[in-house]
């Protein structure tokens, strides 16, 4: 397709789940238990609920409706409203496969690896196997989805780290038998186990061993550990969260995985960093480095190499089309750990003008080629 000269790949392109995923795919031993919800009528996220109505407050529209002193209906926010008219079009075919095509053509890209709407397995409270039985029914839908254009239409796998023995499996199946060229994982710590625990190391260790990227994905979990729950209630929660979730949970993760001895067990483990901004992330290694040199003899996680120096040979991070800062990025760290990510269909995406968005940013054009193919192509495999 190559648009204005440049091929594209979306590190992180998004689908809506339709109302009866789960009822078509999740094991039927879980009964009532399956999470179901109305057709789409209007661009945003669906309300899934038990079969008694109860419902799953995991998705982020639906856990900032649980707690915002402003209330508004939890299954659109605000922000969706907002850009509803954008979305007519894909909307009308309730953001199925060929809408999903259609959306990249529009936008100019040539291939996305594409990541869940909903989080229903982001829950500490879950047991592990229905936590895993959640993430199975995506995967295997997730599968058949892309399977309407398998060279354009990559799967990502949702993994979730309950239980490393079933997480192990999955992402043998995940990208064995459906095609997963990425695990989608949420970084906060699970049931108290932080994500450089070395109990993680058999997932790691899969991972590596098939060659799939680890890709870390926050998402508004109000049953986990996330740091922004100390704004919880406050008047201007909706923008307090929404602002600083994502970028602190990735610094913590990056901190887990360049400072707490992942990346030097698993030299060969292709990690990434979603949608939470890169700006941050030279004073992020600036930083890991100057308490490394410092402290390293109070250190007993053995590592070889100063933490930026693991990001740089094995990590990635996605750049928002509008982040400018961006050329801060490459002028301190260099251009080849950057990828770019459309957010599609998300209220704060830019489609359909993303791409020409990030044209519009002042960089070189070697450094525009890595970010729109290479860095990606290298991060998840596509040829």
């Amino acid at each position: 397709m190559a648009k204005n000269g440049f091929k594209i790949v979306d590190s992180d392109m998004h689908v809506f789940e339709p109302h009866d995923l789960y009822l078509k795919y999740m094991d039927p031993k879980w009964g009532d238990r399956i999470p179901r919800g109305e057709p789409r009528k209007k661009h945003g996220q669906i309300k899934f609920t038990f079969a008694d109505g109860r419902p799953l407050r995991s998705s982020g529209t639906q856990a900032l409706a649980a707690t915002s002193p402003k209330p508004f209906n939890g299954e659109t926010s605000p922000g969706e409203t907002q850009v509803a008219h954008r979305y007519e079009k894909p909307l009308q075919r309730d953001y199925d496969a060929v809408s999903q095509l259609e959306a990249m053509d529009d936008e100019g890209l040539d291939v996305a690896v594409l990541f869940r709407t909903f989080p229903l397995h982001c829950d500490d409270s879950l047991e592990a196997e229905y936590a895993n039985d959640l993430c199975r029914a995506w995967n295997s839908w997730m599968a058949d989805f892309c399977k309407e254009n398998p060279v354009r239409l990559k799967p990502s796998a949702l993994i979730t780290l309950h239980d490393v023995d079933l997480a192990v499996d999955e992402t043998r199946r995940a990208v064995q038998e459906l095609g997963a060229v990425g695990l989608s994982l949420v970084p906060e710590p699970s049931n108290g186990r932080h994500i450089h625990d070395r109990c993680y190391d058999p997932l790691w260790r899969e991972a590596e061993k098939l060659g799939v990227a680890v890709c870390f994905h926050p998402a508004a979990s109000p049953n986990q550990d996330q740091v922004v729950h100390r704004f919880k209630g406050h008047a201007n929660e909706a923008v307090l969260v929404n602002a600083f979730r994502n970028p602190i949970e990735l610094m913590l993760a990056v901190g887990s995985f360049c400072a707490g001895g992942v990346l030097e067990r698993f030299p060969k483990l292709r990690v990434a960093f979603l949608e939470g901004n890169c700006s941050w992330l030279p004073w992020a290694l600036y930083r890991l480095d100057e308490r490394w040199d410092m402290r390293k003899g109070y250190c007993n996680e053995p590592m070889s190499q100063r933490p930026s120096d693991y990001f740089l040979r094995q990590c990635f991070i996605s750049v928002d089309v509008e982040e400018d800062l961006v050329g801060d990025v490459i002028r301190r760290i260099g251009d080849d750990n950057v990828v770019i990510s459309t957010d599609y269909p998300h209220a704060d995406s830019h489609w359909p003008d993303a791409v020409s968005d990030f044209m519009a940013m002042e960089m070189p054009s070697s450094s525009r080629k890595k970010i729109l193919w290479d860095n990606c192509a290298r991060l998840y495999g596509v040829a």
